[in-house]
């Protein structure tokens, strides 16, 4: 565990099938915080159907800028589609687009409930972009796993 998180609740790991979203919030109902010094992280399981709180992680909340606090935050948010903050810093929405996670900076105080309303109202083309970053990423580890294996001699 890293050393930034204070607590962290997974409440349904039999997700697989739905797109995981992340939220920045302190209170835990609204998106209020920046990414990088966000209190807590919750990510949800959305479908066309419903959603399903997945996740709740606590940060100790610490001022400045560090590698590990970035890093126990992007590894809450690893197999997520997009993370729904007030701001994030030019260089993680860099790092964030690279790992196939989309960052959304939105108005101070938007109720979660009311993001993941909208989510599901555009989950056509959410659900396709979601299904290309998955195979995105089988293909790259799969790719990586043969470079491994293959033979480097040259000819």
């Amino acid at each position: 565990m890293f050393k930034h998180i204070q607590r962290q609740l997974n409440v349904n790991d039999n997700a697989a099938s739905t797109l995981k979203v992340a939220f920045a919030s302190g209170d835990h109902k609204h998106v209020d915080q920046h990414f990088g010094s966000c209190q807590a992280l919750m990510v949800y399981g959305i479908d066309p159907e419903g959603a399903e709180l997945i996740q709740v992680t606590e940060f100790n909340v610490e001022q400045g800028h560090s590698l590990s606090k970035l890093e126990s935050r992007m590894s809450v948010i690893s197999d997520c589609f997009a993370v729904f903050c007030v701001a994030v810093g030019e260089s993680v929405f860099r790092q964030l687009l690279a790992a196939g996670i989309r960052a959304i900076n939105i108005d101070h105080g938007t109720p979660i409930s009311q993001l993941i309303t909208q989510f599901q109202q555009q989950w056509s083309a959410n659900a396709e972009e979601g299904k290309r970053r998955i195979v995105r990423k089988e293909r790259a580890s799969s790719r990586f796993a043969e470079l491994e294996t293959s033979s480097w001699n040259d000819e």
